[in-house]
């Protein structure tokens, strides 16, 4: 009987902070409201507390439309940590920030607008691709580079980014969907191709990703 009490307490301890844990994140939807601020790492953004406006130092009003932009062309940001310590940091180590409510993120040292927001983000970003060239008139030769706009997918898991292209997509569907890999890999070479966004907003809503509702 003594067994039997002891049970009943340690189940209604834990039946509280399990309810609790599921109300403190919430899927994300297109209503959910980020915070605006500066996000340096990709738990910040899920636990959607960055540095808001508010703690930055700064001679730019904060009251300002303009002014996260503005400290994202700076070379650092001066914020007040939560102990109300002076930190410093360079723009370009942050994960990314949040404007207007659009998430724009860090790749290739710069900000890029996420398109798709879910456990797989997709972005556009410019690259500078190397073009190797030889004219056959003359024996010095050399490499051209070009901007290339491509479009790239956030593993929201792990926070590495790929191209966003067939390959990646079978690879990122085997580590996590068994299920929806099956299906991909059934699909004719060419249908692949026109199906990896398909893919990508199946698996995002499937497997939303939570974020902090605090």
């Amino acid at each position: 009987m003594m067994m039997m009490k002891k049970l009943f307490l340690f189940l209604i301890c834990i039946i509280p902070l399990s309810a609790m844990s599921q109300v403190d994140t919430v899927a994300y939807s297109r209503d959910f409201e980020f915070k605006e601020g500066f996000f340096l790492t990709l738990e910040q953004f899920k636990n959607n507390d960055p540095i808001l406006k508010s703690a930055v130092i700064s001679n730019y009003p904060q009251t300002q439309a303009d002014f996260i932009s503005q400290m994202i062309n700076s070379k650092y940001i001066t914020y007040k940590d939560k102990d109300g310590k002076e930190q410093k940091v360079e723009t370009l180590s942050l994960w990314g920030y949040c404007q207007n409510r659009t998430i724009c993120i860090n790749f290739n040292k710069e900000f890029n607008r996420v398109n798709v927001i879910g456990t797989f983000f997709l972005f556009t970003a410019t690259v500078n691709t190397p073009i190797g060239y030889r004219d056959p008139m003359n024996i010095n030769y050399g490499i051209n580079y070009v901007d290339e706009l491509r479009q790239f997918v956030l593993d929201t898991h792990t926070d590495k980014v790929e191209d966003f292209n067939v390959k990646n997509i079978e690879q990122l569907l085997q580590d996590y969907d068994t299920e929806l890999y099956t299906e991909f890999m059934a699909l004719k070479k060419n249908k692949k191709n026109d199906s990896i966004f398909i893919y990508l907003r199946k698996y995002n809503e499937k497997h939303p990703l939570y974020l902090s509702a605090n």
